[in-house]
């Protein structure tokens, strides 16, 4: 099962995605490990037409901040979406960590 892993900030609750060694909100490096339950909705996005890198022929694709449901924004990749389709508010839920790219979301 893929889950979506990261940090909560012991001293002022701030979760942020791995990898992670201190807070980014307050600098404490009391950090706990955090499962977050994966699921958030399009905050943003714009759809990627001309990629560049190994992203190049994954192109057109939805390039998306989505924001999860414990507050977090993180920038992703939102794959199994017809890019016509996309909305902002729309749910979505994890799917897997790509090496070298991040997060990947579909529609949920």
């Amino acid at each position: 099962m893929n889950e979506l892993k990261g940090k909560v900030c012991s001293s002022c609750g701030f979760h942020m995605l791995d990898p992670s060694f201190a807070c980014m909100k307050c600098g404490s490096d009391a950090l706990g490990e955090y499962t977050f339950n994966g699921s958030g909705k399009i905050y943003t996005f714009t759809v990627v037409m001309v990629g560049f890198g190994k992203l190049a022929e994954r192109a057109p694709y939805v390039l998306a901040v989505v924001e999860l449901n414990e507050g977090l924004k993180v920038i992703t990749i939102v794959e199994d979406i017809d890019t016509n389709d996309v909305k902002i508010d729309q749910p979505v839920k994890f799917k897997h960590m790509e090496e070298n790219t991040g997060p990947i979301f579909q529609p949920g």
